[in-house]
């Protein structure tokens, strides 16, 4: 992982011979060492399996010691302890022994398929009493591949995770019950599950085009706020290594998407009361370019790739479109191709991009067959959630964060090498690392031994390096959260297109005597829980909110600090291709001679299995090895919470409620959400 010189994080895949599930690279030795730890078992094997199309999952294959045989909960709560969620099995079968080849190696083809029956679990089955609550066991087994579900069966110790919660939500939809990731993760059993869906909303989603005034969001108020040189260029992008896709078949199936997609249509145009937006009846159609670049020598490829990357990203317009343009570069027959897709970004963020390219893979499948798209209902639209920020600017939940937001904040100013103009083109960037060993223990011995997410601990150690720097115990933090909060019953946005990003300032106070990030973590914890509503309600104050409140905000001390964690990343990209390497380019996503908005963009974000941490900042501000310093000392705190999980400091410190079996933030599901459309 990296940042190129235009600003943007490229990431980096791995490749090795682990198998691959869900996105996720896992090492079944790894899985086996875990669970042969574990005192009553002798011996065992894990593997993948698809007994059910299109629901491939991990088994483990348990020979236990002479009566013990421990049960299915026990040995989820076993492994739980030593590896992350992903590389849990859902389902153990227990055997004799394990069946083996001549030469001694465990035979998998051998291995039998799981029974359908329920697990032993801690808890008595009770049948199901009411409609919601059978529809839901029925589900459950589909899915879990059990044949008896009881209602206070625990979804989770059944073998459920993440991502089948996903697939359990969509299918209960279907059969009119509906649910949320929160409630599946917070209640966890049928019998619970069941009384929130019965007092469900029904949702605000538009089917059809949705075409119209749309009001700005804060988002779109910061970003026209910017000292920009064009706002026509300020794009993302995702270049994609593909293989024989058709040119008329891929045109079809962008066509659906700015079809299906109401953000893709959006029009923006500065007239004399500032800036307004529209969504446009008009889908654009002629939004693909294709490229044939056979004949190009392999020493000057890569230089013709990049000046059509270049008239891509210059090629969208605010007032008339497209906000959505594709090249396609046919490389050859030995070279296959890529597939670059601009997109503005007013009309996309990270959750958008999941959505967006899951979506094209499959119009193109379907177009390719000569079938019709099929892609799953719209969420609530892009226009009705603008709409309801813009009436709930007024509200009084609106107006009782603005005590919060009016405290006195600290300068938020660091220390400068040099006066400089910082634009884009002064933009540079320095990284730092911890081990894959280093890794595992962030992700799972910090946030156990000290009762705490993972942001938090991250924060804390930025907070400790910042104070190192500038001497200061108060810092100033700006933060980017993902801005799809939970605002109204009715509203979901899990599949809605849209630049949906809250960016707030965070106060964050460090106890004089607090030498290290261990003792200062339950204090940055608390202050972090104090932030209403994940920090949408700042934005929506200071743009959207009365003149008073907006000029009060206006007038505070801006971050110059930026830090955004991205969490855990996988390149794989099911259905349509890869993501290309961060060699190739995509072009400059914005345009050069505007100015940078922060003085230090610190990112971090989970590859494969190394945490890396980025921060970019302006030569033209600071010297490299300032930004190094800074870099290697939020890595070095975060070492030193790693090593205070299992040296015992976490002991002596006071009781906290521990972190839950399943404790997926909302950043976090938005992820899962890439591989299932609901």
């Amino acid at each position: 992982m990296k940042w190129r010189a235009d600003g943007t994080l490229e990431f980096v895949g791995r490749i090795d011979n682990q198998v691959k599930l869900r996105g996720y690279r896992i090492e079944l030795g790894e899985i086996e060492a875990a669970l042969t730890a574990h005192p009553h078992i002798h011996t065992t094997a894990v593997t993948t399996r698809e007994d059910t199309p299109g629901s491939k999952q991990l088994v483990a294959y348990i020979v236990a010691t002479p009566g013990n045989a421990p049960t299915t909960q026990q040995l989820r709560t076993h492994l739980q302890q030593q590896l992350p969620e992903y590389m849990v099995p859902s389902t153990y079968v227990v055997l004799d022994e394990l069946p083996l080849t001549p030469n001694g190696k465990v035979d998998t083809k051998a291995l039998p398929a799981p029974d359908h029956h329920r697990p032993d679990l801690g808890t008595a089955y009770t049948a199901p009493r009411t409609d919601t609550e059978r529809t839901l066991a029925a589900i459950w087994s589909e899915i879990l591949g059990i044949d008896t579900i009881g209602i206070h069966d625990n979804f989770f110790e059944l073998g459920g995770d993440s991502i089948v919660s996903i697939q359990m939500i969509a299918r209960a939809k279907k059969f009119g019950v509906h649910l949320t990731p929160r409630q599946i993760f917070k209640s966890q059993t049928i019998a619970e599950i069941a009384v929130h869906a019965a007092a469900a909303t029904s949702v605000d989603a538009e089917q059809g085009r949705v075409a119209g005034e749309v009001p700005l969001t804060p988002i779109q108020h910061w970003f026209f706020e910017k000292d920009l040189s064009t706002f026509d260029h300020f794009n993302q992008a995702e270049l994609l290594v593909t293989d024989g896709l058709a040119p008329d078949v891929l045109r079809l199936a962008l066509a659906d998407l700015t079809e299906h997609h109401d953000a893709l249509r959006l029009r923006c145009v500065n007239g004399p009361d500032g800036w307004r937006q529209y969504l446009d009846e008009t889908v654009d159609t002629d939004i693909l370019d294709v490229h044939d670049l056979s004949e190009v020598p392999d020493e000057s490829l890569a230089s013709a790739a990049h000046d059509i990357a270049e008239e891509t990203q210059q090629s969208l317009g605010l007032a008339k479109g497209p906000l959505l343009r594709a090249a396609l570069l046919e490389l050859g027959p030995t070279r296959g191709q890529r597939l670059l897709t601009v997109v503005h970004h007013l009309a996309v963020d990270g959750v958008s991009w999941r959505v967006l390219l899951e979506d094209l893979g499959s119009c193109y499948e379907r177009r390719a067959a000569g079938l019709a798209p099929l892609l799953p209902a719209k969420t609530t639209s892009f226009r009705s959630w603008a709409q309801r920020l813009n009436v709930f600017a007024e509200s009084a939940e609106a107006r009782s964060e603005y005590a919060y937001w009016a405290e006195p904040k600290p300068a938020g100013r660091v220390p400068r090498d040099r006066d400089g103009r910082n634009d884009v083109r002064s933009a540079a960037s320095v990284s730092a690392a911890l081990s894959p060993e280093e890794t595992r223990a962030l992700l799972r011995d910090v946030p156990r031994a000290f009762s705490t997410r993972i942001n938090d601990a991250l924060l804390t150690a930025l907070a400790h390096a910042l104070r190192d720097w500038t001497g200061d115990d108060e810092i100033l933090i700006g933060l980017e959260g993902h801005g799809r909060e939970d605002l109204f019953p009715d509203v979901d946005l899990s599949r809605t297109v849209g630049w949906f990003t809250s960016v707030f300032p965070v106060a964050l106070s460090l106890a004089p005597g607090a030498t290290g990030p261990v003792a200062s973590l339950d204090s940055v914890r608390e202050q972090v829980a104090r932030i209403p509503n994940k920090g949408i309600g700042y934005g929506i104050l200071r743009h959207l909110g009365t003149p008073d409140v907006a000029d009060a905000l206006r007038r505070q001390p801006t971050p110059e600090v930026n830090f955004n964690y991205l969490g855990q990343f996988t390149r794989e990209l099911p259905g349509i291709g890869r993501y290309a390497g961060p060699d190739e380019s995509k072009g400059h996503s914005i345009g050069p001679d505007g100015m940078r908005w922060n003085v230090l963009d610190v990112t971090a974000a989970v590859e494969g299995d190394t945490f890396g941490l980025y921060i970019s900042y302006s030569t033209a501000l600071h010297e490299r090895h300032t930004v190094e310093r800074l870099a290697n000392g939020v890595v070095g705190h975060l070492r030193e919470l790693i090593a205070g999980s299992v040296d015992g400091a976490a002991d002596a410190r006071r009781e906290t409620p521990g972190v839950p079996l399943t404790d997926v933030g909302e950043t976090d599901m938005a992820a899962i959400l890439k591989r299932f459309s609901i």
